[in-house]
């Protein structure tokens, strides 16, 4: 089985445009609060496990860490913890105690 896919045509420009744009609103982010910041980065983020052109990989790669600097700036400590907290739980759930 072959690891290509096949991807039409309007695809790959929709996803140029949605790249071209998105590279555009780099200064946009300033104004978005932690919680968009980071939904946005996931958005990315998961274009990378699509199939891409090199030039389209570079534009992911440097959007991803524009995104990552401006959250980086953007965190404050108190929603750090919070974020680290729940990372901990996801990787080392709590047992449950059922009380009857």
């Amino acid at each position: 089985m072959s690891e290509y896919q096949y991807v039409s045509v309007q695809d790959v420009a929709r996803r140029a445009a949605a790249l071209q744009r998105e590279a555009a609103e780099i200064d946009s982010y300033y104004e978005l609060d932690e919680i968009q910041l980071v939904h946005r980065y996931d958005e990315i983020h998961a274009l990378e496990q699509l199939p891409l052109f090199e030039e389209q990989r570079q534009l992911v790669a440097f959007i991803s860490k524009a995104l990552l600097e401006r959250i980086e700036h953007k965190i404050t400590p108190s929603f750090r913890r919070q974020l680290e907290q729940e990372a901990q739980l996801t990787n080392e759930p709590e047992e449950v105690t059922w009380v009857n």
